[in-house]
């Protein structure tokens, strides 16, 4: 029995952690899982990461583990992924390997999907590795889904859903920085981080992507002019993309050569689009 899916990268217009309310939306970057299972009663489940082999696969693992025994299956498996996707930079990679994973799985298994119990398997591997503070449904959701969704994280809830134009470009910069957690920071600015989730309740996300980026930019001391200098050479919208290091910025065909060459100075910038379409079975 073997299933093989993936889904999608996502860049933050909210982050999550100040308030437990976020927005996201779906990237062309993804993740692929393959999944083989054999009904031999041992429930042995070995993985790899093919493209980063330093990294422990303890989160594929885990995610095979929890759909395994939400089914009540002793199975051993056998779960490899590949990404598209830095790790670590706040593209969501966590939750794009937990929803291709587990959706891998379910291919595996013949089972009818199930999209809500899919991303709830995928949330609960995350928080059982430790890799997420609010449960990530903003990123999960749009990395399931596509598209813009706009969520409650604490009540798990979708509270408005909308699509990205694809036919604009995301440019995700990667600046050589360290990551920051700093929780009590991004906490403090919580009242201000609202004024940016009403912009996004609105439909204003590329105000509401900006905005929030510099709010956390800031809070993270992370740099607030890559956003700015973006904007200056001809970018929609830009900002730091969950808690970085990454920075995304959203631009119109005519204006991509620009904004590049001004975003090749900070770090490494990949192009890549809105995806609309969401993690799929393969």
């Amino acid at each position: 029995m073997e299933g093989n899916a993936y889904a999608l990268a996502s860049g933050t217009i909210i982050n999550a952690i100040a308030t437990g309310k976020g927005s996201a939306f779906g990237l062309d970057l993804k993740v692929y899982a393959k999944v083989k299972l054999i009904d031999d009663g041992k429930g042995k489940i070995e993985g790899k990461v093919l493209d980063n082999p330093n990294i422990k696969p303890n989160l594929i693992i885990r995610c095979v583990k929890n759909t395994l025994e939400y089914f009540n299956l002793d199975y051993s498996a056998y779960v490899e992924t590949k990404t598209e996707i830095p790790i670590r930079s706040g593209l969501s990679s966590s939750s794009a390997t937990s929803n291709a994973v587990v959706l891998a799985t379910f291919d595996a298994l013949n089972e009818k999907i199930d999209d809500e119990l899919i991303i709830e398997l995928g949330i609960k591997s995350s928080f059982d590795e430790g890799l997420t503070i609010t449960g990530a449904y903003d990123d999960a959701t749009a990395s399931y889904f596509g598209g813009i969704t706009i969520t409650d994280n604490i009540k798990r809830e979708i509270i408005k859903k909308d699509n990205m134009d694809e036919n604009l470009n995301v440019l995700v910069i990667i600046p050589k920085l360290e990551k920051n957690l700093d929780v009590e920071s991004m906490k403090a600015i919580g009242k201000f981080v609202d004024v940016a989730y009403n912009e996004a309740l609105k439909g204003n996300y590329f105000k509401a992507l900006f905005l929030n980026g510099i709010l956390y930019a800031s809070a993270l001391k992370f740099p607030t002019n890559i956003a700015i200098d973006a904007l200056k050479s001809g970018a929609l919208t830009a900002g730091l993309s969950g808690t970085g290091p990454s920075y995304i910025a959203i631009v119109e065909d005519d204006h991509v050569e620009k904004v590049m060459s001004t975003l090749n100075k900070y770090g490494k910038v990949i192009k890549t689009k809105p995806n609309n379409c969401g993690a799929k079975i393969i």
